[in-house]
């Protein structure tokens, strides 16, 4: 009878190799299903997009952020099934069915993108105690998408300003260092340099004199005693004010009083009856300002008495009676 070959060495470390690679395997695929939640209970929802750029099956399912399930199938709607608002594609969602009361009426599912490498997810929005949670079946809102094309779009016009900008800063740049414009002369013009000079040595001498209490100015800002007298001033004028505000005084009651006001009003009331009885030629003086004729008359009447006068005062005794004694 042949005996058989005895198990060597190097088998026994092959063989205990397989094996740790086994147990290692079995733990890795343990542990892969605790984090993607391969082996939890789920439940189906449905969320129609417009686009799902990027997204393809077995892409994570999140609910703020945390991992919840995966993609299960991204289809195509066919066009005569389409909604009005234009969604082409159905993507099913496979949920951990233990955050199901995360996920509600209001919620809304939008694509984003996850990592550096661009990763597309989707990303559920929590949901309110005011919405009903969703069934197994039912359909998820989709909110717009971020575009990434449009966000570079807007960054590169962003791009494209700037740089137009910073070109024509540097256009305006060089003209004020050639001396172009107020700017540029001020910068390189010493007679303008000069002058600013000068005005700085005119203004010194003007505040000196101020400073050192010189003139009226001076007086002002170093007069204590005049200082206290604008003060008091100030003080009896708020006095004043008061009591006006007060009703206090003739002035006051001048503002204060309702009947001098209806007063004002009655006053103005009468006048204007009389400036229109006036203006309609009643009464005298109504007819004189109306009537063409007597005021004719009046007027002859005034030149006539000036002629008189006229005479008397050049031939006085024309008018003296002669006085007979006997």
């Amino acid at each position: 009878m042949r005996r058989s070959n005895p198990i060597t060495w190097d088998q026994v470390r092959v063989g205990f190799v397989i094996l740790l690679s086994l147990a290692i395997l079995a733990v890795g695929v343990f542990f892969i299903g605790q984090i993607g939640d391969v082996f939890g209970s789920r439940y189906r929802l449905v969320t129609l997009m417009e686009s799902a750029s990027g997204l393809v099956r077995g892409a994570q399912v999140q609910v703020a952020g945390q991992s919840v399930g995966q993609v299960d199938r991204v289809e195509f709607i066919r066009p005569e099934d389409r909604p009005p608002t234009g969604e082409a594609v159905t993507v099913s969602l496979g949920i951990n069915i233990e955050v199901r009361d995360q996920i509600r009426g209001d919620s809304r599912a939008r694509v984003r993108t996850e990592g550096l490498l661009g990763d597309k997810v989707i990303d559920i929005q929590p949901g309110s105690l005011d919405f009903a949670v969703l069934a197994d079946g039912d359909t998820l809102g989709a909110a717009p998408a971020l575009s990434y094309e449009e966000l570079l779009g807007q960054a590169a016009d962003a791009v494209q300003s700037l740089t137009t900008l910073s070109d024509d800063l540097t256009q305006t740049l060089g003209r004020v260092a050639a001396g172009e414009g107020s700017l540029g002369q001020l910068l390189v013009d010493d007679a303008l340099y000069g002058g600013l000079v000068d005005l700085n040595s005119s203004l010194n001498a003007l505040v000196g004199p101020v400073a050192a209490g010189e003139g009226v100015l001076g007086r002002l800002l170093q007069d204590d005693d005049l200082y206290d007298r604008l003060v008091s001033a100030t003080a009896r004028m708020d006095s004043v004010t008061a009591a006006v505000v007060d009703g206090e005084g003739s002035l006051g009651r001048l503002i204060r009083s309702d009947s001098l006001y209806v007063a004002l009003a009655s006053s103005a009331l009468r006048a204007d009856s009389l400036l229109a009885a006036v203006t309609s030629g009643e009464g005298s003086v109504g007819r004189l300002v109306t009537d063409d004729q007597l005021y004719e008359e009046f007027l002859k009447v005034v030149v006539d008495l000036n002629a008189l006068l006229a005479d008397i005062r050049a031939n006085p005794k024309k008018f003296i009676p002669p006085i007979k004694v006997f």
